[in-house]
């Protein structure tokens, strides 16, 4: 017999009262019971020879006495500074407990005497914030490295230093197969000393590149030459695009060679770009050059051309109005000379009106006098 209780679950509390109700009854017999409960007698008597649960342990379960000794190891002060791992050491030492790193954390962290453990994950870098600087020139330096390959395929590498305020070619290094912290160092040195400015307020750009972050370079521009160093985040060019568009137009430069022979041809064309590109209108700069921008001419030149401007459109306006007057004479003059004209002719209709007698036909100007023909020919 099936009945509604087989598929039910039931908690033991209810198994217990059903069973007792069971017991209870005296009339009926227990197959009666269960048929009237809609139970099956199997199920039930299973309910009546339940076996206590038998918790399993395993073999090599800590015993009370070793989890008691961690515990006092934890909340021991003289020692309370140590990890899981320091614990771990001392029980071996001591000869407290023998227990694994793994199983210290679980009795601690079931006492309460550890805080839950947390991956730790690596701080993302932010993002360089730079731009407040690039309002002046001679503020922020921004400096990479790029590769020309000789027909060869010797590779030579070029260094560039980009001042971002003015966006001049401030100086460059060219290095034969690869370069060092050392070469970053003395491209630098160059730079600087051929700049001569305030190197205290000067912060240099970079990507996380091995001879640009190396702790020789850090040492150098920062204990040396006292510059701030900001460098872009990891795989994120945007952050310094400023000299890759730059190496770029370097590198596809209409004026660019298609190939380069030798290492001199590579320097060649770097100091010409050097000239070609400071020399340059610049369109951030509002096209000024940026040899005239990292002098400081770059405010007066936009401040001259936009009065330029302003000049000039006040001498089209005035040229405007002046020639808008004299369409209005000719105007007037050309409309006085009709009047002159149209008075002759009526003069000259009203003679010969008269030279013609009664009949007044004229022979000129028929169609405004058509009317007064027809009424004297009736």
């Amino acid at each position: 017999m099936r009945g509604e209780l087989s598929r039910t679950k039931i908690s033991r509390i209810a198994q217990e009262g059903l069973i007792k109700a069971m017991q209870e009854l005296k009339e009926l017999t227990i197959t009666d019971g269960c048929e009237a409960l809609r139970l099956r007698r199997r199920r039930y008597y299973r309910w009546l020879n339940v076996k206590p649960a038998v918790v399993n342990l395993a073999w090599n379960r800590i015993m009370p006495k070793e989890e008691a000794a961690i515990v006092a190891a934890g909340r021991d002060e003289k020692i309370a500074d140590l990890r899981a791992a320091g614990l771990m050491v001392y029980g071996h030492e001591s000869g407290r407990f023998y227990c694994s790193i793994s199983t210290i954390q679980r009795v601690l962290k079931r006492n309460k005497l550890q805080a839950e453990y947390v991956v730790p994950t690596r701080k993302r870098p932010e993002k360089p914030d730079i731009r407040r600087l690039m309002t002046e020139p001679k503020r922020v330096f921004s400096y990479d490295a790029t590769d020309f390959y000789l027909t060869n395929r010797l590779r030579v590498v070029v260094i560039p230093i980009l001042d971002l305020g003015s966006r001049k070619f401030v100086h460059y290094g060219v290095r034969v197969t690869s370069f060092r912290q050392q070469d970053v160092m003395d491209i630098w040195d160059e730079a600087l000393w051929k700049e001569g400015i305030d190197k205290s307020q000067l912060t240099a750009l970079s990507d996380r590149g091995s001879q640009m972050k190396g702790s020789r370079t850090k040492a150098h521009l920062i204990g040396k030459w006292d510059i701030r160093l900001e460098f872009a985040r990891p795989y994120t060019p945007d952050d310094n695009a400023w000299i890759e568009a730059f190496i770029k137009y370097m590198k596809y430069h209409p004026a660019c060679p298609d190939r380069f022979d030798t290492v001199q041809d590579v320097m060649d064309w770097i100091a010409t770009f050097h000239n070609l590109y400071n020399d340059h209108p610049h369109s951030s700069l509002g096209y000024v050059r940026p040899n005239e921008e990292h002098a400081g001419l770059g405010n007066a030149i936009r401040h001259a051309r936009k009065d330029n401007l302003s000049s000039a459109r006040r001498m089209r306006r005035a040229f405007y109005k002046s020639q808008k007057e004299l369409v209005s004479d000719y105007t007037a003059d050309k409309d006085r000379v009709l009047e002159g004209f149209l008075s002759e002719n009526l003069e000259a209709e009203s003679v010969e009106t008269e030279e013609n007698g009664e009949n007044g036909i004229l022979t000129k100007n028929f169609r405004h006098n058509s009317s007064a023909v027809l009424c004297q020919n009736r």
